[in-house]
């Protein structure tokens, strides 16, 4: 496995912890989608790195959805059970402010986000 890609993963893993240290604090809603959606921008880098897959730099490479594709384009199926992360698109970015009818059920959402960083620790698993 690359350093980057070992970084990435840890740093998802610091996104995740701040999302959860906030989760219960609905002052605090966008902070907590904004880390929830940065960490499954990180998971997803790091499983396009893990198997050698290019992916977006620019813009493009904010976008959960482009970067599902890229997985999914390159027969990595295991991924399509994980697409509710796509909704955590609006939220990726530092300046996101989500309406209160449009927010997402942030707990539900970091279930999601776990059961992502699941799939790439057995992609670790299975690599190493």
């Amino acid at each position: 496995m690359s350093a980057h890609a070992k970084s990435m993963i840890l740093k998802a893993q610091d996104d995740l912890d701040i999302a959860q240290k906030h989760l219960n604090d609905e002052k605090q809603h966008d902070l907590v989608g904004y880390n929830l959606a940065q960490a499954c921008e990180k998971f997803l880098k790091a499983l396009c790195e893990m198997r050698g897959l290019e992916y977006p730099h620019d813009e493009e490479g904010h976008d959960l959805d482009a970067l599902m594709q890229v997985l999914e384009e390159n027969n990595f199926s295991a991924i399509s059970s994980h697409a509710d992360v796509i909704e955590l698109t609006p939220y990726n970015s530092p300046n996101a402010h989500v309406r209160a009818d449009e927010r997402l059920d942030m707990e539900e959402y970091f279930g999601y986000v776990e059961n992502l960083k699941k799939l790439v620790g057995e992609q670790l698993r299975v690599l190493l």
